[in-house]
C-alpha cells in the first residue's frame, strides 16, 4: 500500500485526515483516558497524556512509511476530532488489508464509525485495489460487532486467544469484506 499522497476524505458529517499533534488532547479526552472504553482497540492502558503524545509521534511515522494510514475522524459541525480509523496492510501479495476504528464514548450511536468506515472500505477498494478487508474483533466487543455487520462484513472464522489484554486471552471473531467490483 505504497502511497506518496495521503488522501484527506470527506462525508456528509465528516472529514477523515490524518492525525496531527494539535489532535493528541482532544483525542486523550474524548477516547484514549478511559481504558475500559478503549481497550479493544489498543491494549495499552496510558497511565498520563504524555505517554498517548508520544504514540501520536508515531502516526506520523506510518504515514511517512506509506503502509499504514490512520485517519482522524472530525466531526464536521463542532470541527471537534471524535475517533480514528486506518487501514494497515498484512498480505500485499494477495491485495488484503486490515481495518480498524474506535470512536470516542461521546460520540457513539450515531452512525459515525460506519460513516467513517464505509468511506475507509470504499477508498481501500476504489484507490488502493485491495480485493479483501478484514477486521479482528473480539467477542466481547459486541458494538464493534454490529457495525461490521452493518457494513457487509461477513464471519469468517474464529481466532482462539487470538488477543490478549494483560493476562488474560480473547477470542477474536475475523469479519471479512471482498471486493465485489
Amino acid at each position: 500500500m505504497k502511497e506518496n499522497k495521503y488522501e484527506e476524505l470527506e462525508t456528509e458529517r465528516l472529514i477523515l485526515r490524518k492525525i496531527t499533534d494539535e489532535d493528541a488532547i482532544m483525542l486523550y479526552e474524548n477516547i484514549f483516558n478511559n481504558f475500559e472504553w478503549f481497550k479493544f482497540y489498543y491494549q495499552i492502558p496510558f497511565q498520563n497524556f504524555e505517554e498517548y503524545k508520544n504514540l501520536v509521534a508515531k502516526y506520523k511515522q506510518y504515514y511517512e512509511n506509506g503502509n499504514y494510514f490512520r485517519w482522524g475522524i472530525i466531526e464536521k459541525m463542532s470541527n471537534n476530532i471524535i475517533g480514528i480509523v486506518h487501514l494497515h496492510t498484512k498480505d500485499l501479495i494477495n491485495n488484503n488489508c486490515k481495518i480498524g476504528y474506535v470512536i470516542g464514548y461521546k460520540y457513539t450511536k450515531k452512525g459515525y464509525a460506519k460513516e467513517a468506515c464505509q468511506k475507509i472500505i470504499n477508498f481501500a477498494f476504489d484507490n488502493l485495489n485491495f480485493h479483501r478487508i478484514q477486521a479482528d474483533i473480539t467477542m466481547e466487543n459486541i458494538p464493534s460487532i454490529n457495525l461490521a455487520k452493518s457494513l457487509g462484513m461477513q464471519l469468517e472464522g474464529i481466532k482462539k486467544d487470538g488477543y490478549k489484554l494483560g493476562e488474560s486471552y480473547y477470542d477474536e471473531n475475523i469479519y471479512v469484506l471482498l471486493n465485489q467490483k
